[in-house]
């Protein structure tokens, strides 16, 4: 493969940070379709998924809401609803009366599972659509391209004569 660099062929970040963001919605796409057909919304979703990620499947309510990016009153009304329906529950902190805990029960860890296996189950099918070694090849450029851009790489110097 010749390189394009040389050749002047450049690509701007902000185009390279579209095509990810492209390739970001598609993906997500099959989280929230599986999300939709088991009843929730995308912010019911993202609740559960922030909570399946976190210790002891809990977090206080305002780390609740940057991890979603949601403000509180909208965390306050996706965890009543979920919370209604049997998937989280909210407990007091012993170590600090002033604050509570949004916590996974048991059927809302079932249906976590159940939705990140079906969301799982659509990323492979996704996946089985590139090339043998694409996204291998891929997740290596765009570590590369990350290390780089937040300063752990290195840009390769010029090549010494033999």
């Amino acid at each position: 493969m010749k390189n394009l660099a040389s050749a002047g062929h450049t690509v701007s970040l902000a185009r390279i940070a579209q095509k990810a963001a492209r390739l970001a919605q598609v993906v997500n796409a099959a989280t929230r379709t599986a999300a939709s057909g088991a009843g929730l919304t995308n912010a019911d979703a993202d609740v559960l998924l922030a909570l399946s990620g976190a210790p002891d499947h809990r977090l206080r309510p305002t780390s609740l809401s940057s991890a979603c990016g949601l403000s509180s009153g909208g965390t306050s009304n996706v965890v009543l609803r979920l919370a209604q329906a049997g998937y989280v529950n909210r407990e007091a902190n012993i170590h600090d009366g002033r604050s509570t805990w949004v916590q996974l029960t048991e059927e809302g860890e079932a249906l976590t599972r159940s939705v990140l296996d079906s969301a799982a189950a659509e990323h492979a099918r996704l996946r089985e659509r590139l090339p043998d070694d694409t996204a291998v090849a891929f997740e290596k450029l765009l570590d590369s391209v990350l290390d780089h851009l937040e300063g752990r790489g290195r840009r390769p110097g010029p090549t010494p004569p033999p």
